[in-house]
C-alpha cells in the first residue's frame, strides 16, 4: 500500500521576495531540520504535493529538494519516498539553530507591481535561470551537434559581410526582420513544412520563446482562457498564464492533441497551442484526422490555433504531415518556428508566420518589445539559407541524429533493461526512458547530477498527475563516447538505488 502523504507544516518568508523560491523552499525546510522540528527519518510529501500545498510549480520544489538531497539533509527510501536524513553531517549537528525570524526582518517597500509583474514574481527566478542555461550534460534535450556545425562556412558569409558592411544594414532594422531572410523562411516552410504563406506574412522574432510571449499579449488577459497539451512545454503555459488567462490542460494520447478531452469551458477559449509535428515532450505525431478536426473546431469556434512546429526537421522515418498552417483554409492558425534546433540556440532567431489580418498588430506588438533581432545576424541566415548550406546541413544532422539515437537505444536496452523502457522514435531530439514504478525519479536525477548528468522528468511537464514516471534524455549533442560513458554511469547509478 502506499504510504499516505505527510504535509509537514512549512511556510515561506513571505517579505523576501529578493530571495528565489526554490531557495525560500529550501530554507524553510533545513530551518525545520535544524530546530528539530523536522525529525529524523521523517518523511516528507512528494514534490508534487508539496507544489500544490504550497502553490508553486512543481519544478521549483525538485530545485529545492534536490539541493537538500546534495547536501545531506534528505535521504530517499525505495518505494517509500523522501525523508530526512536519518544521520546529518557532524558539522551540521555543529551548526547553531537559526535565529527566529522576526528577530532581523528585511525592510522593504511595497512593489507596486502590476498582474503581469505580480504573476512574474511568482515564478522562481532561479528555476527560470536553470531551465535555459546550457552545461551541455548529458543528457540535457534541445541542444544541437555544435561542433559539427559548418563554422567555416557561416564565418565566411560573416566575414564578407563586415569587410565592406552597407551603411543601411548598420542602423535599425524593420520589426518584421531583415526582408531577404523573410523570403528565405518563406520559401524554405513551402518546401519543407507546406506552409502557404509570403515573406509579408512572416515575422522574425527573437527565439520561439518570444513568437509565445508576443502571441499571450495580444490575444490573453485576465478574463481569458486557453487550451493547452498536456503534457506540455512548460515555458509555452508559463509565458500564457503570465497574462492571468485561464489555461486548461487537454490531455494527449497516442494520435496526439485529442479535443474529445477538452471540457465545456474550453469552447471560448482565445486559442489552443499544439505541438503537432512532434509533441513535447511525449514525441506522438497529431494524426491527419485530428489535424483536420482542430481546424475545424478552430473556424467553428473563432479561436485560433497557435502551431509550434517543434522538432519538424528532424523524422527519421515515414513521411512528414503538412504543418497545420498549410492545412488550414480558414486563416485560422499562428505558425511558430525556430532555428534554435537546427543550428544553435545562442542564435536566437525564430519566426511567425501570421495570418494576414493579423501583420499589423503582431509587427506594432515587436517593434514595442524589443525593435528587432540583430540585423547581421539575419543577413548571415540568409544567405546561409539561400545559398543551399542551411538544408545540407540538416540533412547531415539528420543522418548524425538519427545513428545517436540508435546508439542510446541499444546502450539502454543492454544496461537499464532492468530499469528503463525505451524505444525509438520516427523524429525529434530526445527520447524517454519510462520508469519502473518502484523507483524513485527525485533520487536518481539528484544522485544522476553529481556525475554531470542532466535527467528531466516527464512528470515535471504534466499540468495533471502523471500516468507513469519517466526522464527525458537528449541525445542529439553527445557523440558516442558521451552517450555509452553516460549510460554506463546511469547503470551504476541505478543498482546502487534499485
Amino acid at each position: 500500500m502506499k504510504p499516505k502523504e505527510n504535509i509537514p507544516f512549512i511556510t515561506l518568508d513571505g517579505e523576501n521576495y529578493s530571495t528565489p523560491l526554490y531557495r525560500r523552499i529550501y530554507e524553510a525546510i533545513r530551518t525545520a531540520i535544524l530546530s528539530g522540528e523536522f525529525t529524523s527519518e521523517m518523511r516528507l510529501p512528494s514534490t508534487r504535493i508539496l507544489a500544490q500545498n504550497l502553490g508553486v510549480s512543481r519544478i521549483t520544489v525538485v530545485n529545492a529538494y534536490e539541493q537538500l538531497f546534495a547536501e545531506g539533509y534528505l535521504e530517499g527510501k525505495i518505494g517509500a519516498g523522501t525523508f530526512v536524513a536519518s544521520k546529518l553531517p557532524d558539522e551540521l549537528l555543529q551548526t547553531s539553530k537559526p535565529k527566529p525570524k522576526n528577530i532581523e526582518k528585511r525592510q522593504s517597500s511595497p512593489l507596486n507591481l502590476s498582474p503581469f509583474g505580480e504573476q512574474l514574481l511568482a515564478r522562481d527566478l532561479e528555476s527560470t535561470r536553470m531551465q535555459f542555461e546550457t552545461k551541455f550534460q548529458p543528457f540535457q534535450n534541445g541542444l544541437t551537434a555544435i561542433d559539427e556545425f559548418p563554422f567555416e562556412i557561416w564565418s565566411r558569409i560573416a566575414a564578407k559581410f563586415y569587410k565592406n558592411p552597407p551603411r543601411s544594414m548598420l542602423g535599425y532594422g524593420d520589426p518584421r526582420g531583415f526582408y531577404k531572410l523573410r523570403e528565405a523562411v518563406a520559401a524554405h516552410l513551402k518546401s519543407a513544412r507546406g506552409v502557404n504563406c509570403t515573406a509579408e506574412q512572416v515575422i522574425i522574432t527573437s527565439g520561439a520563446q518570444q513568437a509565445l510571449d508576443l502571441t499571450a499579449r495580444i490575444f490573453l488577459s485576465e478574463k481569458d482562457t486557453f487550451l493547452i497539451e498536456d503534457p506540455c512545454y512548460q515555458e509555452a503555459w508559463n509565458s500564457f498564464s503570465a497574462t492571468g488567462a485561464k489555461g486548461i490542460p487537454v490531455a494527449v494520447d497516442k494520435e496526439g492533441f485529442n479535443l474529445a478531452n477538452a471540457p465545456k469551458t474550453g469552447e471560448k477559449a482565445k486559442f489552443v497551442y499544439v505541438t503537432p509535428s512532434h509533441q513535447y515532450p511525449l514525441g506522438v505525431t497529431m494524426t491527419l484526422a485530428r489535424r483536420l478536426e482542430l481546424i475545424e473546431w478552430a473556424r467553428k469556434q473563432n479561436s485560433w490555433i497557435v502551431e509550434d512546429d517543434y522538432n519538424s526537421e528532424f523524422r527519421y522515418a515515414g513521411r512528414p504531415l503538412a504543418s497545420l498552417q498549410g492545412l488550414d483554409s480558414a486563416g485560422r492558425v499562428i505558425y511558430v518556428g525556430t532555428f534554435s534546433k537546427t543550428i544553435f540556440p545562442a542564435l536566437r532567431i525564430g519566426c511567425l508566420v501570421v495570418p494576414p489580418e493579423l501583420i499589423e498588430v503582431f509587427t506594432v506588438a515587436r517593434a514595442f518589445n524589443d525593435a528587432h533581432s540583430s540585423v547581421i545576424n539575419q543577413t548571415i541566415l540568409a544567405e546561409f539559407i539561400s545559398e543551399g548550406h542551411f538544408a545540407r546541413h540538416v540533412r547531415r544532422m539528420r543522418r548524425l541524429y538519427e545513428e545517436r539515437q540508435e546508439i542510446l537505444v541499444r546502450e539502454v536496452k543492454n544496461k537499464l533493461a532492468d530499469f528503463i523502457e525505451m524505444e525509438k522514435s520516427e523524429a525529434g531530439m530526445h527520447l524517454i526512458g519510462w520508469l519502473a514504478e518502484d523507483l524513485d525519479e527525485e533520487k536518481i536525477t539528484a544522485e544522476a547530477l553529481k556525475h554531470n548528468i542532466k535527467l528531466s522528468s516527464v512528470s515535471s511537464y504534466y499540468l495533471s498527475e502523471p500516468p507513469r514516471k519517466g526522464f527525458i534524455f537528449g541525445y542529439t549533442a553527445f557523440d558516442e563516447f558521451q552517450i555509452k560513458e553516460a549510460i554506463a554511469k546511469l547503470a551504476e547509478i541505478f543498482r546502487e538505488i534499485g
